[in-house]
C-alpha cells in the first residue's frame, strides 16, 4: 500500500470555511497535537475553497442553476465494506453513467471551475490505493456523495470520522425523518443542487453510491421516484472485522484526534443491525422492478455474471458495456482483499448478536477463525468508536 506521505489529503479538504468553523467549535477545538497541521491545512484550503465558490458561480452560476438530471439515478445501497464500492466501480464501466467522483465531492462547491487543474496538478495529493483495503485511488474514480454533502457544511454522521473521540455526531441526519420541515429542506436542496451541479457538468445517468441512502429510500423516492436501487450484502463474519479495520484506518488519515478505545466494536454492531432493520421495513414499498438485491460473495466469484444479472432485470442493454466489465475485472484479477477473519469471542458474539441479520440474508453460522497476528482481536477495553450512526 506504499509508504505513509508526509501529508494525506483528508476527505474535508474541499469544506467550506464557516461550515468547517463550525464544527470545529461544536467539537471545542479538539484537536491533537500532531494532527494541528492537518487541521490548519483545512482551514486555510476552507478560504481558498470559499474563494473558487465564488469564482465558479459567477461564471457558471446559471447554466448549474437550470441544469436537471436526465434521469433518475441509479441508487447502490449496503453497509460499509459490503462491496458498495466493488460494485460501484464496475458499473461506472458503463459510459451511459456518471458516479460522481472524488475530486467532485472532495471539492463539491467549486469542481466545474478546479476539476481540470486538480486532474492536471495535484494528482500527487492522493495514494494511488486506499489505505483500508488497497483498492485504487485516484480523482476520477467513483465517490460516495455523502462526502460531498459534508464539504458543502450539511451536519452528517461521517464528521465523527474527524472528530472520533468526541460523541457521535448528527444521529438525525442517518435517515432525516425526525428532522424539521426546515432542516430537511435544506439538506435535500443542497443534495439535488449536488447532483445537478454533477449533471452539468457530465452528461450521464448518475450513478450513486452512500450506505447512508439505505436508510433514506422513502425519501429519495419521494424526490426521483423512478430511481432504480442495487442493494448488496456481505457474510457479516466477513463485513464485522472488515468495518472495525476500515473505521480505524479512517479515522488515521482522516481524524484530528488519536482514536481512543471507545466502543468502535459496539457501533459497528448496531449500526448493521439498525440498517438492516430499516431496509427490511423500507425495500417492499419499492416497486419489483426498480429494485436487485446481490451479494458480495456473489460479485467476487462471478462478477461477469452478476453484472449481467443486474443489468437482465432492470432491462438495460449489455452490447456496449461488455468489453469495459472484462477490462475491469481483468484489471483486478492479481487483487487480494484484507483478510480479517473474526477471534472466537467476535464470532460468537456475531452468531448471537446479528443472528436476525444471518437468518434474512441466507448466510449460516460459521465456526470461528484463529486471528491473524497483524489482526489481534480487539478485548472490551480495546474497542473503538464508529462514525457508523448507532
Amino acid at each position: 500500500m506504499g509508504g505513509r506521505r508526509f501529508f494525506e489529503c483528508p476527505m474535508w479538504i474541499g469544506v467550506r470555511f464557516l461550515p468547517w468553523m463550525r464544527v470545529l467549535a461544536r467539537n471545542r477545538f479538539r484537536v491533537a497535537p500532531a494532527r494541528l497541521p492537518r487541521a490548519a491545512a483545512i482551514t486555510a484550503a476552507s478560504l481558498a475553497n470559499e474563494l473558487l465558490r465564488g469564482v465558479t458561480l459567477a461564471i457558471w452560476g446559471r447554466g448549474m442553476r437550470a441544469a436537471r438530471l436526465e434521469a433518475d439515478p441509479v441508487v447502490i445501497l449496503g453497509h460499509w465494506r459490503s462491496g458498495t464500492t466493488l460494485l460501484h466501480e464496475l458499473l461506472a464501466c458503463d459510459e451511459r453513467f456518471h458516479a460522481p467522483t472524488t475530486l467532485q465531492c472532495g471539492a463539491p462547491s467549486h469542481f466545474v471551475l478546479s476539476e481540470q487543474f486538480a486532474r492536471d496538478h495535484l494528482s500527487f495529493l492522493l495514494p494511488e490505493q486506499r489505505p483500508m483495503d488497497g483498492m485504487p485511488m485516484g480523482f476520477d474514480r467513483p465517490q460516495e456523495d455523502e462526502i460531498a454533502l459534508c464539504n458543502l457544511g450539511l451536519p452528517s454522521p461521517w464528521w465523527g470520522v474527524a472528530f472520533p473521540n468526541e460523541p457521535l455526531p448528527d444521529d438525525a441526519y442517518t435517515d432525516l425523518e425526525s428532522l424539521s420541515d426546515r432542516e430537511r429542506a435544506r439538506w435535500l436542496a443542497t443534495w439535488t443542487d449536488f447532483l445537478r451541479h454533477v449533471q452539468f457538468e457530465h452528461p450521464g445517468r448518475l450513478l450513486l453510491k452512500n450506505p447512508l441512502h439505505t436508510y433514506r429510500v422513502p425519501l429519495i423516492r419521494s424526490v426521483y421516484p423512478q430511481s432504480d436501487f442495487i442493494h448488496i450484502s456481505r457474510d457479516p463474519h466477513e463485513l464485522v472485522p472488515s468495518c472495525l479495520h476500515f473505521w480505524r484506518r479512517m479515522f488515521e488519515s482522516h481524524g484530528l484526534q488519536r482514536a481512543t478505545a471507545a466502543g468502535l466494536e459496539d457501533q459497528v454492531f448496531d449500526s448493521i443491525l439498525r440498517m438492516d432493520r430499516r431496509l427490511a421495513a423500507t425495500w417492499d414499498g419499492i416497486p419489483e422492478q426498480r429494485r436487485f438485491h446481490t451479494r458480495y460473495e456473489d460479485l467476487v466469484a462471478d462478477p461477469l455474471g452478476v453484472l449481467h444479472a443486474i443489468y437482465g432485470h432492470f432491462g438495460w442493454p449489455v452490447a456496449a458495456v461488455e468489453s469495459r466489465w472484462r477490462a475491469a475485472v481483468a484489471e483486478r484479477r492479481d487483487y487480494r482483499p484484507n483478510e480479517h477473519a473474526p477471534d472466537e469471542r467476535l464470532a460468537r458474539r456475531i452468531a448471537t448478536d446479528l443472528a436476525a441479520v444471518l437468518t434474512r440474508q441466507g448466510y449460516p453460522p460459521r465456526a470461528a477463525a484463529a486471528p491473524a497476528q497483524s489482526e489481534m482481536p480487539l478485548d472490551s477495553s480495546g474497542r473503538r468508536r464508529s462514525p457508523a450512526p448507532a
